[in-house]
């Protein structure tokens, strides 16, 4: 996940996120949708489950080449990758117990549903919510502020002329 700071800020009764535009004529609602990591037994449970079978799957290397992972006259080589697929598990493990849910800001227009910004604080999305919806309520409404927006998965766009297709997330 990629963080950066972006811009949002009503103005002559757009909605400016970013470089997207959205005409306060146009939103049909502004609703925050909570995205839960996985739950930690469920993650637990994957973690045990790899081990397991990754150990499971060295014995039986094991018994097929008659043990000579064990041999000690053999490189170290073997017991360095037990160590290191072990390692890459556990930090899946940890990462994954972690995370935090965020929250995202969906804004929903005659035509469709756009997520406009995400972010790991709930408050910061409600008051963006309040924002938009006062701003449509009253004409001469303007707020600029700037939200720590998490980018998550890949990006696509393919709508009009300026499609991108697919754009793998880094």
């Amino acid at each position: 996940m990629a963080r950066s700071v972006i811009d949002v800020r009503v103005s002559r009764r757009v909605l400016w996120v970013g470089g997207d535009a959205y005409p306060l004529g146009h939103i049909a609602r502004a609703r925050q949708l909570v995205w839960w990591p996985p739950k930690r037994s469920r993650v637990i449970i994957r973690y045990v489950r790899q081990v397991i079978g990754f150990l499971v799957a060295v014995g039986f290397l094991n018994a097929l080449t008659g043990g000579a992972l064990n041999n000690t006259g053999a490189s170290a080589v073997p017991g360095v990758l037990l160590l290191g697929f072990l390692a890459y598990f556990t930090y899946r493990l940890v990462t994954r117990l972690r995370q935090k849910p965020l929250y995202k800001l969906v804004i929903e227009t005659s035509s469709s549903s756009v997520t406009a910004v995400v972010s790991h604080h709930a408050w910061q999305v409600e008051d963006l919510i309040q924002r938009i919806m006062e701003a449509i309520d009253n004409p001469q409404a303007e707020f600029a502020i700037q939200v720590e927006n998490v980018h998550i998965g890949d990006r696509i766009n393919q709508y009009g002329d300026h499609n991108i297709g697919k754009q793998v997330a880094l």
